[in-house]
């Protein structure tokens, strides 16, 4: 049995793949009951043992930052959906249900952590490393910026611990062979040869009539097809604070308080001074850099730099100047010339032949100029600004602030909150959630605008903050659900509907005619003659080819292998209505595997590893008492 393998090398490798899939995004999914103390019934339990509602919630909200941070604003959008997020939550529950099957089986099997291993672990981990070595300083700053004591990370990292212990000792096992790979790669990058007959339904929608009837029924059965999208209106108060910025006064003074006060702000940095000789690679790198440590040799033995620049450098504008450049500072240069300009120390220094993309390069110091703090004359405009930004900033919290505690106040309407905050209020027409103007068409704005539960309480929303500096609140003033578009508005689409569908069949019939001439070894050239049809002629045509329609080059990839000179065939409907009758003329195989083989291998090993992973989780579901808690009723697993 499958579990039987967890009682052998359970010190094992850490199985990192799968341990990513049920830990990283809930590494902190236990703290929450250290902070808060349960506000409800636990949502579920597992072998009696509580799943916490404080725990849930704390990973949903780990999970859905997660999920906005990898997804932007897709995931907004797919939040504005009430069942998908309620499919979320569960998807969560259940996420954290399975890692508390898997701590049972570890404590189960004894697997243990040392503290001298919790010790090192926590040392070797760069999210506390200062210029490459372990800061405490650091390490206790973020942890409490987490909201953890030192004791509960360390009893977080050993319980993460246990379940790399665990998981390795499954997943240990699990590997491909190399022959698999091979195998996976040749069939991966295997090309066909085709040829193709394309009958467009375009071409017969003249043929065909639409009943009344047929009008009828298609508009009765196709309703979905022909739905208004949901549009809602609302009233809402925007705040900018760049509007903010515009009344904020800012005297000399004050900039020069805020220079003196913030001088880090000013500093400019170190900047060097070079000349260069660049020799390019040519067709032989070799005798290229041969060439540059002969020039270099030059310059060592006292040849003028600028002479041996003006000679021999190929950047030809530095070159007219002695090989001069400007005067840069770090982040500018490619970084090997960089790095090697910041190393000469005096002027006159000569670097070593550095290489770049562009060739070889030997490098002289000109001149250094150390970093120094910009006089307040030269940034006094860009001062003031800063100041009024950050006043500005503050300003705009506050107000916002102001806002949302109003809004709360007097939820019924934006009226009082206007005019407490000197505002007037903004009202749109209707709109959908494609057609929101700016700047409610942010995702943001649309997830809650489009809200069932605000627009069922008809209250004021929360703040939303925008991306750009701005803030609002609204209030859903109109509400217009989806629905069927009458027949009389729709009725064109309707006919050009059915058109093309009774089109695509007048297309199949007639291709089905060519296929099964073509199947007892018929000729069809007359055929296309009469039809007025090509054939198209497709060789290599790759797996993955966006050339050709994905329907037809999924059906063609299934054919089988074309046997005793004859072509294999079939018929396929595009995407768009056509039908296009398909011959497989050659297979061509690659004589020998790519460099993705590596690559495929190991996908294969996480693949079984996977599979290994959800069959451990099923045992171990099947002989758990899983039960979950919903504000309706109780159920058992």
């Amino acid at each position: 049995m499958m579990l039987d393998k967890l009682r052998e090398g359970a010190q094992g490798k850490v199985a990192k793949v799968i341990l990513g899939l049920i830990i990283l995004s809930f590494a902190l999914a236990g703290v929450g009951s250290y902070l808060n103390g349960p506000a409800r019934t636990a949502p579920a339990t597992v072998n009696g043992t509580e799943i916490s509602a404080a725990a849930l919630e704390n990973a949903y909200r780990n999970e859905r930052a997660r999920m906005e941070s990898q997804m932007g604003e897709a995931f907004s959008q797919l939040a504005a959906n009430p069942d998908y997020m309620k499919q979320f939550r569960r998807g969560v529950l259940d996420r954290l249900i399975d890692q508390a099957l898997l701590d049972s089986k570890a404590r189960e099997l004894g697997l243990r952590i040392s503290d001298e291993q919790i010790k090192q672990a926590i040392v070797e981990m760069p999210e506390f490393a200062e210029n490459g070595k372990f800061n405490n300083d650091r390490y206790l700053q973020l942890i409490r910026r987490a909201g953890m004591t030192p004791e509960m990370f360390r009893d977080s990292l050993r319980q993460d611990m246990v379940r790399q212990q665990l998981m390795g000792a499954l997943l240990g096992t699990e590997f491909s062979l190399k022959g698999e790979a091979e195998q996976l790669d040749k069939l991966y990058n295997q090309t066909r040869d085709l040829r193709l007959v394309r009958l467009a339904a375009a071409n017969y929608v003249d043929d065909v009539q639409v009943s009344d009837n047929e009008l009828e029924q298609y508009y009765k059965t196709n309703g979905a097809r022909f739905m208004n999208d949901e549009q809602v209106k609302v009233d809402y108060l925007l705040l900018d604070a760049a509007n903010l910025a515009k009344g904020i006064k800012v005297t000399e003074q004050d900039a020069q308080d805020y220079y003196d006060q913030h001088q880090d702000l000013f500093q400019r940095a170190e900047r060097r001074h070079v000349a260069h000789i660049l020799i390019p690679f040519g067709k032989d790198e070799k005798a290229a850099e041969q060439k540059a440590e002969a020039v270099l040799a030059k310059a060592k033995a006292g040849d003028d730099f600028a002479a041996l620049a003006k000679a021999d450098s190929s950047d030809t504008f530095s070159a007219k100047k002695g090989g001069e450049l400007d005067w840069f500072e770090k982040g500018v240069m490619d970084p090997a010339f960089e790095k090697a300009a910041f190393a000469l120390n005096q002027a006159g220094d000569l670097s070593t032949v550095v290489k770049s993309p562009f060739g070889f390069h030997i490098i002289k110091l000109l001149g250094v100029e150390a970093a120094q703090t910009k006089p307040f004359a030269d940034v006094k405009e860009e001062t003031i600004t800063r100041l009024q930004a950050d006043k500005a900033k503050e300003l705009f919290f506050a107000e916002q602030q102001k806002m949302a505690d109003n809004s709360f106040e007097n939820p019924d309407s934006l009226d009082l909150t206007a005019d407490a905050m000197g505002m007037k209020v903004q009202s749109s027409d209707f709109f959908t959630q494609a057609s929101a103007p700016a700047p409610l068409n942010d995702p943001k704005v649309l997830s809650v605008a489009f809200s069932e539960q605000l627009r069922d309480d008809n209250t004021n929303s929360d703040v939303i903050e925008l991306s750009d500096g701005k803030a609002l609140v609204l209030h859903i003033t109109g509400h217009q659900p989806k629905a069927v578009k009458p027949l009389a508005e729709v009725k064109e689409q309707v006919i050009a509907a059915i058109k093309h569908d009774k089109a695509g069949e007048v297309a199949r019939g007639k291709a089905q005619g060519l296929l099964d001439k073509l199947k007892v070894g018929e000729s069809i050239t007359a055929d296309l003659t009469a039809l007025g049809l090509k054939v198209e002629t497709h060789k290599g045509v790759a797996r993955f080819d966006r050339e050709l329609d994905q329907n037809l080059i999924a059906q063609a990839f299934t054919l089988p292998h074309p046997k005793d000179g004859k072509p294999s065939v079939a018929l396929v409907a595009e995407t768009n209505g056509d039908r296009v009758v398909v011959a497989l003329d050659k297979v061509n195989v690659p004589a020998a595997a790519s460099g993705m083989a590596a690559m495929l291998q190991g996908q294969l090993g996480q693949g079984k590893a996977q599979v290994s992973y959800k069959s451990l989780i099923d045992e171990l579901r099947k002989a758990a008492k899983i039960e979950y808690f919903t504000s309706v009723e109780a159920t058992v697993e």
